[in-house]
């Protein structure tokens, strides 16, 4: 699942010109609570007093830990499986029953996340009722490729040693997360991210990446209408 586009900046000497692209934010996430058996050993399903349709949902759909496998002709549908079975792909290592999956850069899931599963949808697909409620749960695929990993394009955030894209001639330049590999080609890497700055203004005479950067993106802003605060501010350099 690729991280999609960000609105961003390019700076030249110690002057930036900004551009904020707004992105939907999750608010309120609520980490999910409980456990169950299931929890600790993924590979063994278990059923609870008042099972769902498929009773190896247990007390709670893809909690932690456990693993999914992609249900056969079905887009963004994920069953639950056992870890060791030849079908699972990835893992569940974190898990919100409030917020959305979409857009995935503002979701709460940890660095190497390789993809993220609406959990209300891919139920809803499943047991072929209509999608309720909220949550979501951040995957790690069981085997490589990793697009999380720090590099290779993809996961929900853009992180330290992540690539991006960006037309640095064009003030109100968008960013978009690539692999840092496709450098030199076209609409390929062009910077690298070398630091991330929380909350941080970017309107200030300092330069807010201390004259260690190329270039400054700015995305998720988060303070209301205010063009000059930013969730986060993304230090890059030239490839």
């Amino acid at each position: 699942m690729r991280a999609g586009k960000r609105g961003g900046s390019t700076r030249a000497g110690a002057c930036a010109v900004v551009a904020v692209a707004s992105l939907t934010l999750v608010t309120g996430c609520g980490k999910a609570t409980g456990s169950r058996a299931s929890d600790q050993d993924s590979s063994v399903p278990v059923s609870s007093s008042a099972p769902s349709v498929n009773p190896s949902y247990g007390e709670k759909y893809l909690a932690e830990r456990e693993c999914a496998a992609p249900e056969s002709g079905k887009k963004d549908a994920y069953r639950e499986a056992p870890c060791d079975a030849a079908e699972a792909v990835a893992r569940v290592t974190d898990r919100f029953e409030i917020g959305s999956a979409v857009p995935v850069s503002a979701t709460g899931c940890p660095a190497h996340t390789d993809f993220v599963i609406d959990t209300p949808i891919s139920l809803a697909l499943l047991e072929g009722t209509p999608a309720t409620g909220e949550g979501y749960a951040c995957m790690r695929n069981l085997k490589p490729p990793h697009p999380g990993d720090p590099g290779q394009g993809g996961g929900p955030r853009i992180e330290i040693g992540d690539c991006v894209h960006s037309e640095s001639t064009k003030a109100d330049d968008v960013i978009e997360e690539v692999a840092c590999r496709t450098r030199s080609k076209r609409n390929g890497a062009t910077y690298k991210i070398t630091n991330i700055l929380e909350d941080r203004s970017v309107a200030s005479l300092t330069d807010p990446c201390e004259g260690e950067a190329d270039a400054e993106f700015s995305e998720n802003p988060m303070f209301g209408g205010d063009p000059t605060k930013n969730e986060r501010l993304l230090c890059g350099k030239k490839l």
